[in-house]
């Protein structure tokens, strides 16, 4: 799973705009370690930040952060 396929499932997951994505460094089980997906909520005051499994493309963790910068400034 790329990248860009974790932001599309955040996007889905909730309805907002997926800014990046990035491996978690700290992984301990023995497949591919899981995708951290910040997300951008237009409008509001609060984001999410998404764990997405590579192995299966599910939505493992999702929690309310500070709404991270848009991708478009």
């Amino acid at each position: 799973m790329t990248a860009d396929e974790a932001k599309a499932i955040a996007e889905s997951e909730t309805l907002g705009e997926a800014v990046t994505a990035h491996p978690v460094r700290q992984h301990h089980s023995g497949g591919f370690p899981p995708w951290l997906v910040l997300v951008h909520m237009p409008g509001q005051d609060h984001g999410w930040r998404c764990i997405i499994s590579r192995d299966t493309g599910k939505l493992l963790k999702k929690e309310r952060i500070a709404n991270p910068p848009s991708k478009v400034r």
